[in-house]
């Protein structure tokens, strides 16, 4: 009985073990005691993500992690579509700020999909932003960070030229986490309201696999949308997909050649949702957003359009800041 007992509390200290993770910071932040908090905070995270993706719960125990409500459900949504793990035991990383919060980037994890569905990567990295009282902000999936570095810089010419990137290529991390997430109201609001959106769809013949068919006998139809449409759709959208997955790649940002404060932002979107009713739909098309900085509060999106990689032929089909003009 004695040796029973002792193999049971080996066996839960050697979990226990197992499960526990620490964050540590290498530099960036100089506050002695707001480090400590955070490196607890983001250390009690990431051992209940491994102790959670351990016990195959569909719901993480957050009690010990201090967090904004935004970003608790966030997680708990992102959770519940793609569970992960964190690779590493111990994690040493920078600490990055801006003009209102701070990141700590490059956290590796593995995503451990709940079934054959899931076509994205595996090997992913972790960004967690938290505020200047240790409360973390948000979590979501990064950018790899050599395409981050090099966004971040590009043809910057200020200070505040990088920061306000930084907030675009947050907001591009972001903006594919809400849409795994189904966030609408995130979305929603990053809209400016008289935002125009213009989407799209690839229409395929029936009871023909896309990937059989040549782009010549795929039809695309688009929508011209204000942002209260746009919302009504996506919830649509939302209810009727048991996943939806998106990947960003080949992303460029740029300054808007005559008007102070406006960027614009391309990107290559794979867009991959699964319905209740067992239906899949993808595409891979071009996504443009037009960002208003001149509001640094509260930078807004005038413009959201997607056009499919069939119909780009060269860059001269893809838009640019200077294509919509500007009030």
């Amino acid at each position: 009985m004695k040796r029973l007992i002792i193999a049971i509390l080996c066996l839960a200290l050697a979990n226990t073990l197992f499960a526990q993770v620490v964050f540590k910071f290498e530099d960036g932040i100089y506050d002695s005691a707001l480090k400590a908090k955070v490196e607890r905070n983001v250390s009690n995270l990431l051992s209940e993500i491994n102790n959670a993706q351990q016990r195959n719960d569909s719901i993480l125990n957050l009690r010990n992690v201090t967090m904004e409500n935004f970003a608790r459900q966030g997680l708990q949504n992102l959770w519940k579509t793609l569970p992960f793990r964190c690779v590493s035991k111990m994690n040493v990383q920078s600490c990055l700020k801006d003009a209102t919060e701070y990141e700590i980037r490059q956290i590796p994890v593995r995503v451990v999909p709940k079934d054959d569905s899931y076509r994205g990567l595996l090997q992913k990295e972790l960004t967690i932003s938290f505020n200047r009282d240790g409360v973390i902000t948000g979590v979501r999936m990064s950018l790899d960070n050599n395409s981050y570095q090099s966004l971040l810089m590009g043809d910057a010419k200020r200070i505040d030229d990088i920061e306000e990137r930084r907030t675009i290529l947050k907001f591009v991390e972001d903006f594919r986490s809400f849409y795994v997430e189904k966030n609408l109201n995130a979305i929603y609001n990053i809209f400016d309201e008289n935002a125009l959106i213009i989407t799209g769809r690839v229409i395929t013949p029936n009871n023909v696999n896309s990937a059989e068919i040549s782009d010549q006998r795929k039809r695309v139809i688009y929508t011209k949308q204000n942002r209260e449409e746009y919302k009504k759709n996506l919830s649509r959208i939302f209810k009727n997909n048991r996943y939806i997955h998106v990947d960003f790649s080949n992303i460029e940002i740029m300054r808007h050649g005559s008007r102070e404060g406006f960027y614009g932002v391309r990107l290559r979107q794979r867009w991959d949702s699964q319905k209740y009713t067992g239906g899949n739909y993808n595409d891979d098309g071009y996504l443009f957003l037009l960002w208003d900085f001149r509001n640094k509060e509260q930078p807004k999106i005038h413009v959201r359009s997607w056009s499919p990689a069939i119909k780009i032929k060269s860059d001269d089909d893809l838009l640019s800041p200077e294509d919509f003009g500007l009030n």
